[in-house]
């Protein structure tokens, strides 16, 4: 993870990771990413970069989220900050206490169908990974 006191802007090339905490997010048959997954929350999508983290970092993370929430951490969608981008979104670092890789994608429309096409098309370039068991 990174220094917390020294967390460096986003970058167009990096990974990010998106925490599954919902059944209805994924597609179990071929595990798609469905783009309820990708719908942001008051107008930001919290997402958590691979920069300078392990796997194990990464799935700490999901699972602190997933407690905290009290759901349950079925995996993640990892997708390029690059596919934010083409929706015309902004992906900047927003550290947390507890993850100081934590981001955030903004600059969502207020239309909720606007916001269900992009999701779509972000779903669609992301993966599955499911939790490791």
């Amino acid at each position: 993870m990174f220094d917390p006191n020294r967390v460096p802007p986003v970058q167009s090339e990096e990974l990010l990771a998106r925490f599954i905490l919902f059944s209805g997010w994924f597609r179990p048959s071929d595990n798609a990413v469905k783009q309820d997954a990708f719908i942001p929350h008051l107008n930001e999508l919290s997402v958590t970069r691979h920069e300078q983290a392990t796997a194990e970092e990464i799935w700490a993370d999901g699972e602190r989220v997933a407690t905290l929430r009290k759901r349950t951490l079925y995996g993640r969608a990892d997708v390029g900050v690059a596919a934010l981008k083409e929706q015309s979104l902004a992906v900047e670092a927003d550290p947390i206490i507890g993850n100081p890789n934590h981001a955030i994608a903004k600059n969502w429309p207020m239309e909720k169908s606007e916001q269900k096409m992009k999701a779509l098309q972000i779903a669609l370039k992301s993966q599955f990974v499911p939790m490791p068991k």
